[in-house]
């Protein structure tokens, strides 16, 4: 009988691995080079409760050549910012539906449904990897992290992974956050040194690389910081300063997509998306699938300062609409893995199907 794998998140951690989600990724960009793909750019759609506002979050993409199609849709509530400000922006330590559905074109059977917590932060810091692959210098060895949530635990492993890292600069404004996060990555990485730095400006100061892995709203790195050489990327579009922008030699962004927002409107009215400062920078700026299939060199110097604005080339709740392939890819990946491992818990797909017309 032909089943729907289901995978919790200490499955897919188990199954994933960095490398092998890079060569995932580098897979589907490539066949976005190519037009052999699809994608519905991210939509956001609103609506106000009792303590504060519902949000869901959907993206779709289609993979041509691998078969498959993927919806990702993430779902929560988060509270009234005048109740608790601190929870405003994410929603980690909190129960939240965030599921990646994935199914067979060929067919239209739903394959799996898997928890989109574990390898949302690995395809996040895999595509800054990738992007680092042309665009940081090749002796990188200090990297500044600012940061210490959930997706700076993959930051340290995804940069290792293509730059011989050797020490890693660490900057959190949450001084208990940043002490633990460092005591644990030195336990993970004993061959590097991991250093705990009071402010933003000594982590930078010296480094060959910038990586920014917050939820801020605000820059947490300037320009005056930055140095020849340098190499920057984060995971917002508001990490870096309108001066970081400016000095840059070279710029790449993540992609020209751009989001959707929907809130409680009578008609199909769409709200207003917010236009970045640094927008005019980033107009003829190439992709991230521009430099893995080699039409864009990434760095021609080792002067260069250079940018990966994985934030999105829009801001507000515009930035960093990823594509739907990523989502697709990545959840190919791990049924593929799982298959092959027996991980994750058949369930019936009769159980999914219907005979009558929709």
């Amino acid at each position: 009988m032909s089943s729907v794998l289901l995978l919790n998140n200490a499955d897919v951690e188990k199954l994933l691995t960095m490398e092998a989600t890079v060569k995932a990724l580098d897979r589907a960009y490539l066949e976005l080079d190519r037009g052999e793909t699809a994608n519905r750019p991210r939509t956001f759609t609103f609506s106000p409760t009792r303590d504060g506002r519902f949000l869901a979050n959907t993206h779709e993409g289609i993979l041509s050549r691998q078969g498959v199609y993927s919806i990702r849709i993430v779902t929560h509530s988060r509270p009234d910012p005048r109740v608790d400000p601190t929870r405003v922006n994410y929603f980690h330590g909190a129960l939240n539906c965030s599921l990646d559905l994935l199914y067979d074109i060929h067919s239209g059977d739903l394959l799996a449904v898997i928890h989109d917590g574990y390898l949302q932060k690995m395809r996040v810091q895999a595509t800054n990897a990738i992007a680092a692959r042309t665009m940081a210098k090749k002796d990188t060895r200090v990297m500044a992290l600012i940061g210490s949530g959930w997706q700076a635990t993959a930051a340290i492993e995804a940069m290792r992974f293509v730059r011989p890292i050797e020490t890693v600069s660490v900057f959190s404004r949450n001084a208990a956050n940043r002490d633990n996060f460092v005591r644990r990555m030195r336990g993970i990485y004993k061959d590097m040194e991991i250093r705990d730095c009071g402010t933003a400006e000594e982590a930078v100061r010296g480094a060959d690389m910038v990586v920014a892995a917050t939820n801020a709203r605000e820059a947490v790195c300037k320009g005056a910081w930055i140095e020849k050489g340098m190499h920057l990327t984060g995971v917002l579009p508001y990490e870096f300063d309108l001066d970081c922008y400016r000095r840059a030699d070279r710029i790449v962004i993540f992609n020209r997509l751009h989001g959707r927002d929907y809130s409680l409107n009578r008609g199909p009215e769409e709200d207003p998306l917010d236009i970045p400062p640094h927008n005019e920078l980033l107009k003829d700026a190439p992709e991230i699938a521009d430099l893995v299939s080699g039409k864009d060199p990434g760095r021609n110097s080792d002067d260069e300062i250079t940018i990966f604005a994985n934030g999105g080339h829009g801001w507000g709740h515009d930035g960093g609409p990823g594509y739907g392939i990523q989502f697709a890819a990545m959840a190919k990946l791990i049924y593929d893995l799982a298959a092959e491992r027996g991980a994750g818990r058949p369930l019936p797909l009769e159980w999914f199907q219907q005979d009558v017309n929709s």
